[in-house]
């Protein structure tokens, strides 16, 4: 099973940040009206007329302008964009700065996956995103049907647009700090993970498998204003998450190994900002083929499995309780003599929540390489290799033992 490698970057418990057992999201069946199956190269391909040069480019653009009936004021044209991930940051910022529009169009004619756009779509069409996102519609066209692809989302001005953010950097600071101290005085004291022992050293002891040390960034969230709707909210939370995938894909990793996006202002709305994470970023990282880049884990100071109500490992979650329980005993059996150190279910799921309880409500976004190479260091340790799912447990006992 994929849960028997115990691994992360950051964090050992996020080693199901790429992958789940169950789905939150299903796509429907999708016809791409439009997408060119054939092999062959076509010169008239958005992104092969890109390659032409400037003026062929501009030509581009202004197909693209007379096919949508639009004025190029308000369609944005992104041609230097050419990964997925690239194009949901540049998305969710429109999104995030709606503000009074009613519309936005953008189109990524260089895109490598043009039909990863149709399927961002489809996330962003369902009830849930455009719920928790304030969206009215969402529609995606793909070449040959559009001279380049596009996404055009509606905006619904019954809600309320954003607000100009006050100043709060104090706010901002104090959150940092406070998330440097839990890397160093909780996930680095109780070695919760074995390649994290603070913020300016992750990834510690993979060089064998070429991965250098490097920091934890660390990214605060502003907070919006009071007047602000819940809507915006969840559109800066999002923003927030794919501009950091972006600045973590583009920094070496020995500059950066991982990343942390912190949201102080959904502290007290666990059951929110949960209802984000998994109705809106799981589904556009799969619609986006970003599990092939990024894992991913939500981390709160009231998290708690039981209100998740997960029995299954899901992306982004904690292994549920009665999991964790079914390894120990599983280990204590493996002992021989029956006597492995085991506690009780309660003490258990409480140490198990605590693992996942940040200072603030935040997404650690771990790169997808290095965990391979984890695995594969691992895998190198023969007899010395941890037995599989070892890490829960001892990090439940270890928490347990330490209150």
């Amino acid at each position: 099973m994929h849960h028997q490698v115990h691994f992360a970057l950051i964090f050992a418990i996020s080693i199901f940040a790429g992958g789940s057992i169950t789905e939150a999201f299903q796509f429907p069946k999708i016809k791409f009206v439009g997408l060119s199956t054939a092999e062959k190269y076509d010169e008239n391909e958005p992104k092969n007329r890109v390659k032409k040069g400037l003026e062929e480019t501009a030509l581009l653009q202004q197909s693209l302008e007379k096919h949508c009936n639009k004025n190029d004021s308000l369609i944005r044209w992104e041609p230097q964009i050419t990964e997925s991930y690239e194009a949901a940051q540049v998305i969710f910022q429109e999104v995030a700065q709606s503000g009074n529009k009613r519309r936005c169009l953008v189109s990524f004619p260089s895109l490598t996956r043009p039909a990863d756009l149709d399927k961002l779509s489809a996330v962003l069409q369902s009830s849930k995103c455009k719920q928790l996102l304030g969206l009215d519609s969402v529609e995606c066209e793909l070449y040959p049907s559009s001279p380049a692809p596009y996404i055009h989302i509606k905006f619904d001005k019954s809600v309320a647009g954003d607000a100009m953010a006050e100043d709060h950097s104090d706010v901002k600071d104090n959150a940092a700090s406070a998330t440097k101290g839990w890397l160093k005085e909780f996930l680095g004291k109780y070695r919760l993970c074995p390649y994290t022992s603070s913020a300016s050293r992750a990834a510690v002891g993979l060089a064998s498998v070429g991965v250098p040390v490097g920091g934890v960034h660390i990214q605060v969230t502003e907070p919006t204003t009071s007047s602000s709707s819940s809507a915006t909210k969840a559109a800066r939370i999002v923003d927030a998450f794919w501009t950091e995938v972006v600045t973590l894909m583009q920094s070496s990793q020995d500059e950066w190994a991982t990343s942390l996006v912190v949201f102080p202002e959904y502290d007290d709305e666990f059951e929110l900002f949960v209802e984000v994470c998994d109705g809106i970023i799981e589904p556009t990282v799969v619609a986006t083929q970003a599990t092939e880049v990024i894992g991913r884990a939500w981390f709160h100071p009231y998290y708690d499995a039981d209100l998740v109500g997960h029995t299954d490992v899901i992306a982004g979650h904690a292994v549920p309780h009665k999991m964790v329980e079914g390894f120990m005993n599983s280990l204590n059996l493996e002992s021989g003599s029956g006597n492995g150190e085991t506690i009780e279910f309660e003490e258990l799921a409480a140490s198990n929540n605590l693992v996942r309880h940040t200072p603030h409500a935040t997404i650690n976004i771990l790169r997808r390489s290095q965990l391979k190479a984890a695995a594969e260091y691992e895998k190198g340790l023969g007899a010395k290799r941890p037995k599989p799912n070892s890490i829960y447990v001892r990090n439940a006992i270890r928490l347990s033992n330490h209150k």
